[in-house]
């Protein structure tokens, strides 16, 4: 009896279920994003003229708008995370998701009403109508930009708790939690996004903003969660922001008697860069696998609409599409993957998506002659790449990170994962818009944007592998993270001594 009790304590002890909170907290976080992410598509390419943009330079001028708008999320993020700690700048940023979103879709739906109810007032719909549109746009290139922020530092948790050893074994189950829960979710847009919900009929926008607003839920049901997990990994002591504080104490000691200047977010990061010199090589294989993705995209979505004349047929390919990429992640995260942890290394997966994306690639670009046989490779190349993202690219990603010291954990990994990400996607999407109205690239033809993804491919690939040749393996991970929380532990020792003397001091005296 006292050995079962033993073990069902140490089973559950403090640590892991920090992790089970913050695991809980990051898939409640993308459940919520796949409601937010449908409304906000929806509402803005909608064609009932209350909410929607019909015109084509729209849709890749607001992705073009994410960047700026994810470079004021992170410098903000930064000032939080230097002033206050992990905890309160994943507390803080949360709760500035919630506001935005809750308010831009509490105005977005009185001034639908509004507008609806004003058709006898053309004057005060017509306001209306302006109103609703530049708080739908405003709002659909926030939800764009907030994803990254929040889930880089809920992983930056469980990667700074976690050692590789734990990492190679339970991050693929975390994943693995995270799409189930999105798979849930998804499965609900439809059914609630057609309920109405009080919109009228013509345009109302009712089931949307319910949407939205169970965003707004399921992010503070993450606050709570995350928050939860960061109270206990303070009060047993393996809290990530103690090498926060002992790195500002010793910053603030270092700088006693001298003049010092406050560095700037681009001083920090380049010295971040120069100090991990991994960050770098990470970034440049962030931004072009986000190119290639973006160009995939694209090519995927111009096929789809050569093959597939009728709407609602295609809205049902490209629905079973992105139920098939979840569905693949779950299986590749909760049946493969923890087969193959043993041999899974992390430069290894740099080295093998290339391997198995480039063929995918050339023969789409170089050997496909039909309409329907393009489509389908095209989306078998989209879909594989989608699949790999979620299920180990981004896994690998996370155990790279983990040896790293605290800023490159949390401020480098949200410099990588917030702007080069975002960068990666709009900078392609604008390069690609600019392409064709400029110069009329694939106007005919997807044949060039399937030439134009090698070259990106190509470009990715020799990045990928690159990178693959600086990335330690687990064990080497596992012996710096040792290394790390033994200097961690000297330093505490050393602050407790200081402070004992002292005390023994002030008694003397």
């Amino acid at each position: 009896m006292t050995t079962n009790a033993n073990t069902k304590t140490k089973k559950y002890s403090p640590r892991v279920q920090s992790c089970i909170l913050m695991s809980i907290a990051m898939s409640l976080h993308f459940g919520g994003y796949e409601f937010a992410r449908s409304a906000a598509l929806a509402l803005f390419t909608s064609s009932g003229g209350i909410t929607g943009f019909n015109h084509p330079s729209a849709y890749p001028l607001a992705i073009g708008c994410v960047t700026p708008t994810t470079l004021g999320l992170l410098y903000w993020y930064g000032t939080i995370l230097k002033k206050n700690g992990p905890r309160k700048a994943l507390q803080k940023t949360t709760s500035f998701v919630i506001l935005v979103l809750f308010v831009g879709t509490t105005l977005i739906a009185g001034l639908s009403s509004l507008s609806l109810s004003s058709s006898g007032a053309p004057v005060a719909a017509a306001a209306a109508s302006c109103m609703t549109k530049a708080i739908v746009a405003l709002l659909f290139v926030f939800q764009n930009s907030y994803a990254h922020l929040i889930y880089t530092q809920q992983w930056s948790f469980l990667g700074s708790v976690m050692t590789p050893t734990e990492g190679t074994k339970w991050f693929t189950y975390i994943a693995g939690l995270s799409s189930i829960v999105c798979t849930i979710t998804a499965s609900c847009v439809s059914s609630i996004a057609t309920a109405g919900y009080g919109s009228s009929s013509g345009g109302g926008s009712g089931g949307l903003t319910v949407l939205i607003f169970l965003t707004c839920v399921t992010l503070t049901a993450s606050m709570i969660c995350s928050d939860r997990a960061y109270q206990l990994s303070n009060e047993y002591g393996f809290d990530p922001s103690n090498e926060f504080q002992q790195k500002q104490k010793k910053k603030d000691d270092d700088d006693i008697g001298t003049t010092t200047k406050n560095e700037s977010l681009l001083e920090k990061t380049k010295r971040m860069f120069q100090t991990s010199p991994i960050l770098a090589r990470l970034f440049g294989e962030v931004i072009t696998f986000q190119a290639l993705s973006t160009v995939l995209n694209v090519c995927f979505v111009r096929q789809l609409k050569e093959s597939i004349i009728v709407d609602g047929n295609r809205a049902a390919f490209t629905g079973k599409f992105y139920a098939g990429v979840n569905g693949s992640a779950c299986i590749m995260q909760f049946l493969v993957l923890p087969l193959l942890r043993k041999y899974m290394e992390p430069q290894w997966v740099y080295r093998f998506l290339p391997l198995l994306l480039m063929p995918l690639l050339s023969y789409s670009a170089f050997f496909v002659s039909s309409t329907t046989s393009g489509l389908w490779i095209a989306a078998i190349a989209f879909f594989v790449l989608k699949s790999a993202d979620y299920s180990i690219r981004n896994i690998a990603n996370e155990m790279v990170y983990q040896p790293l010291d605290f800023d490159a954990r949390y401020l480098g990994k949200e410099v990588i994962g917030v702007f080069a990400n975002r960068f990666g996607k709009s900078g392609t999407s604008m390069i690609l818009t600019g392409l064709t109205s400029i110069f009329g690239f694939a106007v005919g033809s997807t044949r060039p944007l399937s030439q134009l993804a090698v070259g990106v491919g190509s470009v990715w690939s020799v990045c990928s592998i690159y990178l693959s040749k600086y990335v330690i393996t687990n064990k080497q991970a596992e012996e710096q993270v040792r290394q790390r929380s033994s200097n961690s532990s000297k330093e505490t020792d050393a602050v407790t001594a200081m402070a004992t003397n002292d005390d023994d001091r002030v008694k003397e005296d």
